[in-house]
């Protein structure tokens, strides 16, 4: 088998394991379900990840690769913070209309085994984009140029307003009376409501 043909099979698995634990989570998740999906037979699936453990966690990883998305990069530029957080909100954003199921997935896995999976996966490279975020809010709180707040209910209200409508997503389809197209407008407006909602709340 070629290293092409390794890596177009092991791409079909991620994608059909994606697309399966994201629908129905770990315990409703199938190995048998997933190869049918990726078009193989289960021997082959279980060639490529040993275990449903090893592949859900491959696919666990992914996700919260993609929640992160670019934002350390973002971080670590030398542009204002309005800047930074007008990225970070775009960033989400984007990702999210792309990955809607992402955010419930990863906080409905998360509340069922949090020991399991802060030990695996919230690692180094996920606190050093708190700690990031952290640090350039503070030197625009010393510099004189945003009043004083905690960086970190900044940084909770910001993602906690970026993501809920997508974790909530049934209810608020339901309660406002949305089709999905509708509910991608709303969101696509939702961006520069949040900008602006933050940028008024760092205000000196």
């Amino acid at each position: 088998m070629s290293v092409k043909s390794d890596n177009s099979t092991e791409q079909k698995i991620l994608e059909a394991a994606e697309s399966v634990f994201h629908e129905k989570g770990y315990d409703g998740a199938r190995m048998q379900e997933i190869a049918d999906k990726a078009s193989i037979n289960k021997g082959l699936l279980h060639y490529y990840f040993k275990s449903k453990d090893a592949l859900f966690d491959a696919i666990f990883g992914m996700a919260l690769k993609r929640m992160m998305s670019n934002i350390n990069a973002i971080l670590s530029t030398d542009i204002p913070l309005e800047e930074k957080i007008d990225l970070i909100v775009d960033g989400y954003m984007n990702m999210l209309s792309r990955n809607s199921s992402l955010p419930r997935f990863v906080i409905m896995e998360l509340n069922k085994d949090p020991d399991r999976f802060i030990a695996k996966h919230l690692n180094g490279s996920i606190q050093n984009v708190f700690s990031s975020f952290i640090d350039s809010v503070q030197k625009e709180i010393d510099a004189g140029r945003i009043r004083p707040i905690d960086p970190r209910h900044l940084f909770m209200n910001m993602i906690s307003m970026i993501i809920f409508p997508y974790v909530g997503r049934p209810m608020i389809q339901v309660v406002a009376g949305l089709d999905n197209k509708e509910f991608q407008g709303l969101m696509q407006e939702r961006r520069e409501v949040i900008k602006l909602f933050i940028k008024q709340a760092l205000k000196a």
